[in-house]
């Protein structure tokens, strides 16, 4: 999706006129103005892109290597700075987990936490795979209430970002301040995504009988299910909260769910970094999918 010149025009303006972010209360159940956090979240992770892509467009780029985990690049270090510096100030005394850095302070159970992944994809991003992106979450009473993704070259200039708000009955996704429409509940499956891990190593798609593609980030797999470019997301995990918190917002904002292998509900956490086997995307199709699987994941 492109905007043009009075498209963003018009959004800056509306974002100008929210007044400042710092614990306003609302009809909402959080006591935040969500409304103006949304803005400030969104545009923190406008800024994350353009970080992303000055890494990019350099001649060379540092990277290193986090033991047992995989590789860690300038662009995810220079983002993770960004969004530290843009988040933090929207509301008081929040608490920050990310991939790249550390909490200052002590987690307390309940208290507004930002859980981010500044470069979600890293091994995609390196082999130059347009399938990453900057993801977070915000939990509040140890609710996800508010979340985005930051896609910075899905679009060929100026990327993309999609947020979405779930806060009580309220529910809305919207992406380059275009609203999303909702997911239309059925029971069945026609496309699913699964990991480059389970696709070119395990070979997946030989055991799902339905049409199933390859993504790298699992950020980026949960906004294909909340636009619909697949119905289900299939994750054997491991996966961390950090990877996952801003784009299950979005799927939740627009009537999706994330569901465990057993067909329950998935309740993410700050308290719980670590996150089982999961499928994300329409219920019913989500359903269907693990019942044909049953016999496989018995």
């Amino acid at each position: 999706m492109q905007l043009s010149c009075d498209d963003v025009a018009r959004r800056d303006l509306h974002k100008a006129r929210r007044p400042a972010c710092d614990q306003q209360v609302t009809d909402g159940t959080t006591g935040l103005d969500l409304d103006a956090v949304r803005d400030g979240l969104e545009a923190a992770v406008e800024a994350a892109n353009e970080a992303i892509r000055t890494i990019i467009a350099q001649d060379t780029m540092r990277v290193g290597h986090k033991p047992g985990e995989g590789p860690v690049t300038e662009a995810d270090h220079a983002a993770d700075d960004v969004l530290h510096e843009r988040l933090m100030p929207l509301i008081k005394d929040a608490h920050w987990i990310s991939e790249e850095s550390k909490q200052a302070d002590p987690m307390i159970y309940g208290e507004p936490t930002w859980v981010v992944d500044p470069l979600d994809g890293t091994r995609e991003f390196l082999r130059g795979l347009p399938e990453y992106g900057v993801s977070v979450g915000l939990f509040v009473g140890d609710e996800l209430v508010l979340g985005a993704v930051g896609l910075p070259v899905h679009y060929p200039e100026n990327g993309s970002v999609i947020s979405g708000l779930v806060d009580g009955d309220r529910r809305e996704a919207r992406q380059d301040g275009e609203l999303l429409a909702a997911l239309e509940p059925r029971q069945e499956v026609r496309k699913v995504v699964v990991s480059r891990h389970d696709y070119e190593w395990r070979e997946l798609q030989y055991q799902i009988p339905y049409e199933t593609y390859p993504c790298g980030s699992a950020a980026v797999k949960l906004v294909h299910a909340a636009i619909g470019q697949a119905d289900v997301y299939f994750s054997t995990g491991p996966r961390s909260v950090w990877d996952v918190a801003g784009g299950v917002a979005i799927l939740e904002a627009v009537g999706g769910s994330l569901l465990m292998i057993n067909g329950e509900r998935l309740e993410l956490s700050p308290q719980q970094i670590s996150i089982p086997p999961y499928v994300a995307g329409i219920e019913g199709s989500c359903l269907t999918l693990l019942r044909r699987l049953a016999p496989r994941l018995s």
